[in-house]
């Protein structure tokens, strides 16, 4: 039976997203317990007083560790385990127990108060502990979502797009192809137009003309697709290893130059060295260098050296 199971968006489970929301949820947190403080249990978190103030440090340093092993966990089971929206929120709940837990324990044991019961205690750490990470936690996932669907939609123009210049450039090419040798037509056959990309688990994402592809990029467990639509570079990110989007790629005139790199040789437009370092730079408009690895550099050259 297939799973119908909706995937949380691939930037949340990435480094750079998992790093901003800690970030985050450490100054907004920080913030929060200055503006709002209407919670009696919390009166522990102090700068004045020096042992106050130590335990308000190793609350917040545990706290924050707590949060990163939780989140790279996340990272590390993202291709094991199917995250699901349910699923990434019972996990945020998880940690936000885990957290006002800590925050009990530490209130119990050292500053305990005759007149508040131990459940009361976990009950209002639970709900302002869940009311400092909600907002963090909520904005964060919103940009996300917001990106993941920014590429979506940039994915399918460019499908559309595509679909709609495809009968004039069939018509086009066999008129081209007329006026070809048969040598010159049986080399062009056996480079493909257009290249299918799947994710980890098999389904299509992107179908792309090989000419409007610039570059690829590998990005944690994804592969960021660099190309050209409506004369603008576009990117989409995919979830892939990076050794079966180079299988997928083979004799389409993509080449690894890095090992985070994969570019299309005939978008090369110059070769340079710099401070010891290969670089090359593509006819893409707005698209950096793209750094040449020493063991690839010579492979690069022999397939450039191909094409002339």
């Amino acid at each position: 039976m297939v799973s119908h199971e909706r995937e949380i968006p691939k930037f949340l489970v990435s480094r750079r997203y998992i790093s901003v929301m800690i970030t985050f949820i450490v100054l907004f947190s920080i913030l929060f317990m200055v503006i709002y403080d209407p919670f009696s249990l919390a009166v522990w978190f102090s700068t004045d007083d020096m042992m106050r103030f130590s335990f308000t440090i190793l609350f917040y340093f545990s706290a924050v560790v707590l949060l990163i092993f939780s989140r790279s966990l996340m990272y590390s089971l993202q291709d094991r385990i199917l995250l699901t929206p349910w699923r990434y929120v019972w996990w945020i709940m998880s940690e936000n127990v885990a957290i006002s837990l800590l925050y009990t324990i530490i209130t119990v044991i050292f500053f305990s108060q005759p007149d508040v019961s131990i459940p009361e205690v976990a009950t209002r750490a639970l709900f302002c502990v869940t009311m400092i990470l909600a907002i963090p936690n909520a904005l964060v996932s919103f940009y996300a979502t917001y990106r993941s669907k920014c590429e979506e939609l940039e994915a399918t123009q460019y499908e559309l797009q595509r679909l709609r210049d495809e009968y004039n450039r069939a018509v086009e090419q066999a008129e081209r192809d007329r006026l070809l040798s048969p040598a010159t037509k049986q080399n062009n056959e056996r480079v493909p137009r257009m290249v299918h990309l799947h994710d980890n688990n098999g389904v299509l994402r992107l179908t792309i003309n090989i000419e409007s592809l610039c570059y690829l990029e590998s990005e944690d467990n994804y592969i960021k697709v660099h190309y050209i639509h409506n004369d603008k570079l576009a990117s989409y990110m995919l979830r892939c290893r990076t050794r079966d989007i180079e299988q997928t790629l083979q004799g389409t005139g993509m080449v690894r130059c890095h090992r985070s790199y994969i570019v299309n040789i005939r978008r090369i437009q110059f070769i340079g060295e710099e401070h010891r370092m290969h670089y090359v730079t593509l006819d893409c408009d707005g698209v950096k260098r793209i750094p040449v690895s020493k063991s690839y550099y010579e492979k690069l050259l022999t397939m450039l050296n191909t094409l002339q």
